[in-house]
Protein backbone atom coordinates (compact mmCIF):
# COMPACT_ATOMS: atom_id res chain seq x y z
CA UNK A 1 0.00 0.00 0.00
CA UNK A 2 1.29 3.43 -0.87
CA UNK A 3 2.16 5.72 2.01
CA UNK A 4 -0.59 8.36 2.46
CA UNK A 5 0.54 11.88 1.56
CA UNK A 6 1.76 13.94 4.49
CA UNK A 7 3.66 16.96 3.21
CA UNK A 8 2.40 19.78 1.07
CA UNK A 9 4.19 18.57 -2.07
CA UNK A 10 2.93 15.01 -1.56
CA UNK A 11 -0.65 16.24 -1.36
CA UNK A 12 -0.08 18.35 -4.45
CA UNK A 13 1.23 15.39 -6.45
CA UNK A 14 -1.63 13.18 -5.30
CA UNK A 15 -4.11 15.90 -6.29
CA UNK A 16 -2.55 16.14 -9.74
CA UNK A 17 -2.93 12.40 -10.21
CA UNK A 18 -6.55 12.55 -9.03
CA UNK A 19 -7.48 15.32 -11.47
CA UNK A 20 -5.67 13.61 -14.34
CA UNK A 21 -7.79 10.53 -13.59
CA UNK A 22 -10.87 12.73 -13.98
CA UNK A 23 -9.66 13.93 -17.42
CA UNK A 24 -9.12 17.48 -16.20
CA UNK A 25 -6.95 19.58 -18.50
CA UNK A 26 -3.95 21.25 -16.84
CA UNK A 27 -4.33 19.03 -13.79
CA UNK A 28 -1.08 20.25 -12.24
CA UNK A 29 -1.98 23.91 -12.59
CA UNK A 30 -5.47 23.38 -11.21
CA UNK A 31 -4.11 21.37 -8.29
CA UNK A 32 -1.72 24.22 -7.47
CA UNK A 33 -4.45 26.87 -7.72
CA UNK A 34 -6.80 24.92 -5.47
CA UNK A 35 -4.06 24.20 -2.92
CA UNK A 36 -3.21 27.88 -2.88
CA UNK A 37 -6.86 28.69 -2.20
CA UNK A 38 -7.15 26.05 0.54
CA UNK A 39 -4.02 27.31 2.30
CA UNK A 40 -4.25 31.00 1.44
CA UNK A 41 -0.81 30.86 -0.18
CA UNK A 42 0.55 32.22 -3.48
CA UNK A 43 2.09 29.66 -5.85
CA UNK A 44 5.69 30.52 -4.91
CA UNK A 45 5.02 29.85 -1.24
CA UNK A 46 3.61 26.43 -2.06
CA UNK A 47 7.04 25.39 -3.31
CA UNK A 48 8.97 27.25 -0.64
CA UNK A 49 6.96 25.35 1.99
CA UNK A 50 6.88 22.09 0.05
CA UNK A 51 8.03 19.90 2.95
CA UNK A 52 5.67 21.11 5.67
CA UNK A 53 2.80 18.87 6.77
CA UNK A 54 -0.80 19.87 6.17
CA UNK A 55 -3.10 20.36 9.13
CA UNK A 56 -6.34 18.34 9.25
CA UNK A 57 -8.51 21.39 8.49
CA UNK A 58 -6.28 22.26 5.51
CA UNK A 59 -6.58 18.71 4.19
CA UNK A 60 -10.38 18.89 4.53
CA UNK A 61 -10.58 22.19 2.65
CA UNK A 62 -8.30 20.95 -0.11
CA UNK A 63 -10.22 17.71 -0.57
CA UNK A 64 -13.51 19.60 -0.80
CA UNK A 65 -12.16 21.85 -3.55
CA UNK A 66 -10.62 18.92 -5.41
CA UNK A 67 -13.91 17.02 -5.30
CA UNK A 68 -15.66 19.94 -6.99
CA UNK A 69 -13.03 20.13 -9.72
CA UNK A 70 -13.16 16.37 -10.12
CA UNK A 71 -16.84 16.75 -10.98
CA UNK A 72 -15.65 19.10 -13.75
CA UNK A 73 -16.86 22.28 -12.11
CA UNK A 74 -14.78 25.04 -13.76
CA UNK A 75 -11.76 26.20 -11.79
CA UNK A 76 -12.86 29.81 -12.17
CA UNK A 77 -16.22 29.13 -10.50
CA UNK A 78 -14.52 27.34 -7.63
CA UNK A 79 -12.13 30.25 -7.11
CA UNK A 80 -14.92 32.79 -7.67
CA UNK A 81 -12.90 35.26 -9.73
CA UNK A 82 -10.75 35.45 -12.83
CA UNK A 83 -8.29 38.11 -13.92
CA UNK A 84 -9.29 39.67 -17.23
CA UNK A 85 -7.14 42.31 -18.91
CA UNK A 86 -5.62 43.08 -15.53
CA UNK A 87 -8.89 43.53 -13.61
CA UNK A 88 -10.54 41.03 -11.24
CA UNK A 89 -13.88 39.74 -12.52
CA UNK A 90 -16.29 37.82 -10.30
CA UNK A 91 -17.95 34.88 -12.02
CA UNK A 92 -21.31 33.21 -11.38
CA UNK A 93 -22.83 29.84 -12.31
CA UNK A 94 -24.80 30.00 -15.56
CA UNK A 95 -22.80 32.88 -17.05
CA UNK A 96 -19.98 32.65 -19.57
CA UNK A 97 -16.62 32.48 -17.87
CA UNK A 98 -14.19 35.09 -19.26
CA UNK A 99 -11.58 33.42 -21.44
CA UNK A 100 -8.15 34.50 -22.74
CA UNK A 101 -9.40 34.80 -26.33
CA UNK A 102 -12.01 37.31 -25.18
CA UNK A 103 -9.20 39.41 -23.71
CA UNK A 104 -8.03 39.81 -27.30
CA UNK A 105 -11.48 41.14 -28.19
CA UNK A 106 -11.38 43.69 -25.39
CA UNK A 107 -7.83 44.72 -26.26
CA UNK A 108 -8.76 45.35 -29.89
CA UNK A 109 -11.26 47.99 -28.71
CA UNK A 110 -8.93 49.36 -26.06
CA UNK A 111 -6.11 49.80 -28.58
CA UNK A 112 -8.45 51.45 -31.08
CA UNK A 113 -9.82 53.79 -28.41
CA UNK A 114 -6.36 54.79 -27.18
CA UNK A 115 -5.49 55.86 -30.72
CA UNK A 116 -8.47 58.23 -30.95
CA UNK A 117 -8.36 61.89 -29.99
CA UNK A 118 -12.00 62.24 -28.93
CA UNK A 119 -12.56 63.95 -25.59
CA UNK A 120 -15.07 61.21 -24.79
CA UNK A 121 -15.82 57.86 -26.38
CA UNK A 122 -19.14 56.05 -26.20
CA UNK A 123 -18.95 52.25 -26.36
CA UNK A 124 -21.68 49.60 -26.52
CA UNK A 125 -20.95 46.07 -25.28
CA UNK A 126 -23.62 43.64 -26.55
CA UNK A 127 -24.10 40.45 -24.52
CA UNK A 128 -21.97 41.69 -21.66
CA UNK A 129 -22.35 38.61 -19.42
CA UNK A 130 -20.12 39.16 -16.38
CA UNK A 131 -19.31 42.61 -17.74
CA UNK A 132 -15.66 41.65 -18.26
CA UNK A 133 -15.23 43.43 -21.60
CA UNK A 134 -17.12 46.56 -20.56
CA UNK A 135 -15.27 46.83 -17.25
CA UNK A 136 -11.86 46.24 -18.86
CA UNK A 137 -12.50 48.95 -21.46
CA UNK A 138 -13.67 51.44 -18.84
CA UNK A 139 -10.72 50.61 -16.58
CA UNK A 140 -8.11 51.12 -19.30
CA UNK A 141 -9.75 53.96 -21.25
CA UNK A 142 -10.74 56.70 -18.77
CA UNK A 143 -12.47 58.66 -21.57
CA UNK A 144 -14.83 55.77 -22.32
CA UNK A 145 -18.49 55.73 -21.32
CA UNK A 146 -19.72 52.17 -21.77
CA UNK A 147 -23.26 50.87 -22.16
CA UNK A 148 -23.34 47.14 -21.37
CA UNK A 149 -26.41 45.20 -22.52
CA UNK A 150 -27.56 41.66 -21.79
CA UNK A 151 -30.91 39.87 -21.92
CA UNK A 152 -30.14 37.77 -18.82
CA UNK A 153 -31.10 39.29 -15.46
CA UNK A 154 -28.36 37.40 -13.58
CA UNK A 155 -25.81 38.70 -16.07
CA UNK A 156 -26.99 42.26 -15.48
CA UNK A 157 -26.57 41.86 -11.72
CA UNK A 158 -23.11 40.32 -12.11
CA UNK A 159 -21.96 43.03 -14.52
CA UNK A 160 -23.15 45.77 -12.15
CA UNK A 161 -21.26 44.15 -9.27
CA UNK A 162 -18.07 43.87 -11.34
CA UNK A 163 -18.29 47.50 -12.41
CA UNK A 164 -18.66 48.50 -8.77
CA UNK A 165 -15.85 46.19 -7.68
CA UNK A 166 -13.48 47.83 -10.15
CA UNK A 167 -14.66 51.39 -9.40
CA UNK A 168 -15.95 52.13 -12.90
CA UNK A 169 -19.69 52.02 -12.15
CA UNK A 170 -19.91 55.74 -12.90
CA UNK A 171 -18.84 55.03 -16.50
CA UNK A 172 -20.46 51.62 -17.10
CA UNK A 173 -24.23 51.64 -17.54
CA UNK A 174 -25.60 48.09 -17.44
CA UNK A 175 -29.01 47.54 -19.01
CA UNK A 176 -31.26 44.59 -19.74
CA UNK A 177 -32.05 44.34 -23.44
CA UNK A 178 -32.55 41.58 -26.01
CA UNK A 179 -30.29 42.13 -29.02
CA UNK A 180 -32.50 39.97 -31.25
CA UNK A 181 -35.65 41.90 -30.36
CA UNK A 182 -37.02 44.62 -32.69
CA UNK A 183 -37.05 46.86 -29.59
CA UNK A 184 -33.30 46.65 -28.98
CA UNK A 185 -32.44 49.89 -30.76
CA UNK A 186 -35.00 51.72 -28.65
CA UNK A 187 -33.31 50.35 -25.51
CA UNK A 188 -29.91 51.87 -26.22
CA UNK A 189 -28.73 55.33 -27.21
CA UNK A 190 -26.87 55.30 -30.55
CA UNK A 191 -24.80 56.36 -32.29
CA UNK A 192 -21.75 54.88 -30.55
CA UNK A 193 -18.07 55.35 -31.31
CA UNK A 194 -17.45 51.62 -30.88
CA UNK A 195 -19.52 48.47 -30.58
CA UNK A 196 -18.08 45.24 -29.20
CA UNK A 197 -19.64 41.83 -28.74
CA UNK A 198 -18.80 38.27 -27.75
CA UNK A 199 -22.16 36.82 -28.84
CA UNK A 200 -23.45 33.24 -28.80
CA UNK A 201 -21.79 31.49 -31.74
CA UNK A 202 -22.02 27.74 -31.16
CA UNK A 203 -24.02 25.79 -33.75
CA UNK A 204 -26.82 23.70 -32.25
CA UNK A 205 -25.27 20.44 -33.48
CA UNK A 206 -21.91 21.31 -31.89
CA UNK A 207 -23.31 22.01 -28.43
CA UNK A 208 -23.26 18.37 -27.29
CA UNK A 209 -19.55 18.13 -28.14
CA UNK A 210 -18.57 20.86 -25.67
CA UNK A 211 -16.74 19.77 -22.49
CA UNK A 212 -18.83 19.31 -19.33
CA UNK A 213 -17.28 22.43 -17.76
CA UNK A 214 -19.19 24.41 -20.39
CA UNK A 215 -22.35 22.35 -20.97
CA UNK A 216 -23.14 21.84 -17.29
CA UNK A 217 -22.09 25.19 -15.82
CA UNK A 218 -22.63 27.85 -18.49
CA UNK A 219 -25.88 29.06 -20.04
CA UNK A 220 -26.85 27.36 -23.31
CA UNK A 221 -28.64 30.56 -24.27
CA UNK A 222 -25.34 32.43 -24.08
CA UNK A 223 -23.59 29.82 -26.23
CA UNK A 224 -25.87 28.58 -29.01
CA UNK A 225 -26.98 30.69 -31.98
CA UNK A 226 -29.10 28.65 -34.37
CA UNK A 227 -28.22 25.82 -36.69
CA UNK A 228 -25.03 27.43 -37.99
CA UNK A 229 -24.04 29.68 -35.07
CA UNK A 230 -24.26 32.85 -37.18
CA UNK A 231 -27.62 34.28 -36.05
CA UNK A 232 -26.18 37.16 -34.04
CA UNK A 233 -23.77 38.25 -36.77
CA UNK A 234 -26.62 38.52 -39.28
CA UNK A 235 -28.49 40.69 -36.80
CA UNK A 236 -25.33 42.74 -36.28
CA UNK A 237 -25.13 43.44 -40.01
CA UNK A 238 -28.72 44.72 -39.91
CA UNK A 239 -28.23 47.17 -37.04
CA UNK A 240 -24.60 48.31 -37.31
CA UNK A 241 -25.47 51.33 -39.48
CA UNK A 242 -27.86 52.53 -36.78
CA UNK A 243 -25.62 51.68 -33.82
CA UNK A 244 -22.31 53.13 -35.03
CA UNK A 245 -21.42 56.65 -36.02
CA UNK A 246 -19.80 56.97 -39.45
CA UNK A 247 -16.24 55.73 -39.03
CA UNK A 248 -17.11 54.00 -35.75
CA UNK A 249 -15.36 50.76 -34.80
CA UNK A 250 -16.91 47.28 -34.52
CA UNK A 251 -15.22 44.19 -33.05
CA UNK A 252 -16.82 40.77 -32.56
CA UNK A 253 -15.47 37.46 -31.31
CA UNK A 254 -16.08 34.40 -33.50
CA UNK A 255 -15.60 30.63 -33.28
CA UNK A 256 -12.40 29.08 -34.62
CA UNK A 257 -14.03 28.33 -38.00
CA UNK A 258 -16.27 31.38 -38.42
CA UNK A 259 -13.93 34.24 -39.29
CA UNK A 260 -14.46 34.13 -43.04
CA UNK A 261 -18.27 33.63 -42.93
CA UNK A 262 -18.63 36.49 -40.43
CA UNK A 263 -16.32 38.70 -42.49
CA UNK A 264 -18.57 38.06 -45.47
CA UNK A 265 -21.73 38.84 -43.48
CA UNK A 266 -20.33 42.15 -42.22
CA UNK A 267 -18.58 43.20 -45.43
CA UNK A 268 -21.69 44.95 -46.69
CA UNK A 269 -21.71 47.44 -43.82
CA UNK A 270 -18.08 47.71 -42.73
CA UNK A 271 -15.09 49.21 -44.45
CA UNK A 272 -11.47 48.28 -43.68
CA UNK A 273 -12.70 44.96 -42.32
CA UNK A 274 -10.09 42.58 -40.98
CA UNK A 275 -9.48 39.40 -39.00
CA UNK A 276 -7.23 39.16 -35.94
CA UNK A 277 -5.78 35.99 -34.43
CA UNK A 278 -5.82 35.12 -30.75
CA UNK A 279 -2.63 34.23 -28.87
CA UNK A 280 -2.89 30.66 -30.17
CA UNK A 281 -2.91 31.86 -33.76
CA UNK A 282 -6.62 31.09 -34.25
CA UNK A 283 -8.66 33.64 -36.30
CA UNK A 284 -10.84 34.94 -33.49
CA UNK A 285 -11.73 38.62 -33.95
CA UNK A 286 -13.50 40.23 -36.89
CA UNK A 287 -13.36 44.02 -36.80
CA UNK A 288 -13.79 47.05 -39.01
CA UNK A 289 -15.19 50.56 -39.25
CA UNK A 290 -18.67 51.69 -40.19
CA UNK A 291 -18.75 53.01 -43.74
CA UNK A 292 -18.37 56.76 -44.03
CA UNK A 293 -21.98 57.66 -44.61
CA UNK A 294 -24.97 58.86 -42.65
CA UNK A 295 -26.61 56.19 -40.44
CA UNK A 296 -29.50 54.46 -42.17
CA UNK A 297 -33.04 54.60 -40.86
CA UNK A 298 -32.94 51.34 -38.91
CA UNK A 299 -33.97 52.54 -35.49
CA UNK A 300 -37.31 50.79 -35.70
CA UNK A 301 -35.88 47.49 -37.00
Amino acid sequence: MNTPPRTLIEFLNAARDYLEGKSVDNARGDAEALLGRALGLPRLQIYLQHDRPLKPDEVARYRELLARRGKREPLQLILGTVEFCGVPIAVSPGLLIPRPETEELAMSVIEWAQAQDNAQLRVLDIGTGTGCVAVAIAAQVPRAMVDAADVDFEAVKCAVANAQRNRVADRVCVLRADFLSPRFLASVQPPYDAVVSNPPYVAEADYRTLPPEIREYESKRALVAGDDGLTFYRRMAEVVPALLRPGGFLAVEVAYNQAEPVEKILSGVLGEIGIKNDLSGVPRIVCGVNMEEEPSQLRAS
